[in-house]
């Protein structure tokens, strides 16, 4: 009986340890479904949801989770002036947010609810430029800053005709004025816009013509200053910061822009988009990867907006397959992100309006099973390579396959190196058996001419605050959560699911303290120990 006295007043002690040095606001939280996606925007891929508003994301949200897809990326929420057009969203007055994509307390309402599916929002941001021509004329619609101030606030160097000398690719107009990113008051006007951004909810930005601000080497400190910010980000940079200049002028200007953000793989998605359509042998590394860039600073696609919208498109008359089979290897790799368009329903350049939902093909089994792939396998490594008719990525756990040419094919690739543990896996995409032994990989390639061929693990149900799973909760559990936070020891990710009391995704003192509460009877704001929660 002393014992356990003993034991309730150390518990009570505990309880007020934790409240004097935490507080005992814990934010309360919805309690979200685990899709089992990426718990960062660089754990995962991205779904482009180009032209749709937000409040049809928000609606969309249990069949984007539901399809692995970590991100989603809006199109430019800066007002405009324009007509219909996509486009237009691309040419904004200013850093202001809200237009007919959603309003900023529709962007506030769409982070909240993606919060409860662990989905992550990027939205897409243009700082290089506002709207006019590119003779450097500025549109009536811009604000008024920016003329009152137009010889400061613009390069005003003319139209930049020669995209391999690289002033001027920063410091010309391409097709709109040129913003003098180099001065820190357009510099504060970002990151005010980035603060805002935070303060929604936002957990990403894609800078749109990346490329076009310079870089600190250059005198321009606009991208160490976006850096100071806690949040994902990943710049436009199409083709190569300098066109045709070379290499290694290229190769250090990537290197530099990959100090601060993650960067686009250009040159690699659509190389090997060819690949794929033709059926042809592929490079097995990234482009910029053997340009001294790592794969978690890469965004691949298998198409973009860019690829798909604007006039010449080279993938708007392209068939699904291509697009699905590219996405399948590229977002199958390790540590970089993939991106997936939703198509606009026409190709049309001036017929792809803004604010018109686009293709939900993302849902279809194939993209799910890849994307579901790449979450199961994050912090494994990775191999690639094109063997016997197929494309392969093996991963630590599973490989995901293509045919290059034929579909409803059985095929036989080697195991490489027996990185694929022996036993029997299922294709996620057709339910089909396959057999992996230490040399080969052995089975049937369904009619997505896509396989993918893991064996997830089996979702369990855990006592939220039993961190030792031992199907009870004890002072011991919170004791094991803080000497987690002290970093003295570390916790599988079933511990740690289960030592995640307030369901905000982290493991924090704020837990421990909820668990101590729950063992003395009293109530704690955002806790849920003591309830069952499924990691599936």
């Amino acid at each position: 009986m002393r014992k356990r006295f003993v034991s309730l007043i150390l518990v009570f002690c505990m309880v007020l340890t934790c409240v004097v040095s935490a507080g005992i606001s814990a934010s309360a939280a919805d309690t979200p479904v685990n899709y089992g996606l990426g718990k960062t925007c660089k754990d995962g891929n991205i779904l482009q949801c180009f032209n749709w508003t937000l409040a049809q994301i928000k609606a969309e949200l249990p069949n984007i989770a539901a399809a692995g897809f970590t991100s989603v990326q809006t199109s430019p929420l800066q007002t405009h002036n324009g007509s219909n057009n996509w486009y237009w969203l691309y040419q904004p007055n200013g850093f202001t947010l809200g237009n007919e994509i959603g309003s900023y307390d529709d962007l506030k309402s769409l982070c909240t609810e993606a919060d409860k599916y662990g989905v992550k929002i990027i939205v897409d941001v243009v700082a290089n430029h506002v709207a006019g021509d590119k003779y450097g004329n500025i549109s009536s619609s811009v604000e008024n800053i920016f003329k009152t101030n137009k010889s400061t606030y613009f390069h005003n160097k003319g139209e930049c005709t020669n995209y391999n000398v690289r002033t001027d690719v920063i410091y010309k107009n391409i097709g709109m004025p040129d913003l003098n990113t180099e001065n820190t008051a357009i510099q504060d006007m970002a990151a005010a816009m980035v603060q805002k951004l935070i303060d929604a909810g936002v957990d990403g930005i894609r800078w749109d013509a990346a490329k076009h601000i310079g870089l600190p080497s250059e005198n321009c400190a606009f991208w160490s200053r976006m850096a100071e910010f806690d949040i994902y980000q990943y710049g436009e940079i199409l083709d190569a910061p300098a066109g045709s200049s070379a290499d290694s002028v290229n190769d250090a200007l990537m290197q530099e822009y990959a100090q601060y953000i993650n960067v686009t793989d250009d040159k690699y998605s659509t190389s090997f988009r060819g690949y794929v359509k033709n059926g042809s042998r592929v490079r097995n590394a990234g482009y910029w990867n053997m340009h001294g860039i790592t794969s978690d600073k890469l965004v691949y696609w298998a198409e973009s907006h860019d690829t798909f919208a604007n006039d010449g498109g080279e993938t708007k008359t392209m068939d699904q397959s291509v697009i699905d089979k590219t996405y399948a290897i590229l977002g199958a790799r390790a540590d970089a992100q993939a991106l997936y368009l939703s198509r606009p329903p026409k190709t049309d350049h001036q017929s792809i309006y803004y604010g018109v939902k686009g293709s939900t093909h993302f849902t279809s089994k194939e993209v799910a099973a890849v994307n579901h792939f790449h979450n199961a396998m994050v912090g494994t490594g990775e191999s690639f390579s094109t063997d016997s008719g197929c494309y392969v990525v093996w991963r630590d756990k599973g490989a995901v396959l293509v045919s290059q040419r034929s579909a409803d094919v059985d095929v036989t690739v080697k195991n490489d190196g027996g990185r694929v543990p022996a036993g029997t896996y299922t294709d996620e995409i057709t339910g089909n058996t396959w057999t992996v032994t230490a040399t080969t990989i052995s089975g049937h390639i369904g009619a997505s001419g896509i396989a993918v061929v893991y064996n997830p693990e089996p979702a369990v149900d855990v006592l939220v605050g039993d961190t030792n799973l031992n199907e009870e909760v004890e002072i011991d559990d919170a004791t094991l959560i803080q000497r987690y936070e002290a970093k003295m020891i570390t916790l599988t990710e079933t511990e740690q699911f289960a030592a995640d009391v307030d369901f905000d995704d982290k493991v924090t003192v704020m837990d421990a303290t909820a668990v101590q509460w729950y063992l003395a009877q009293m109530s704690y704001k955002g806790s849920h120990v003591g309830e069952t929660r499924s990691t599936g």
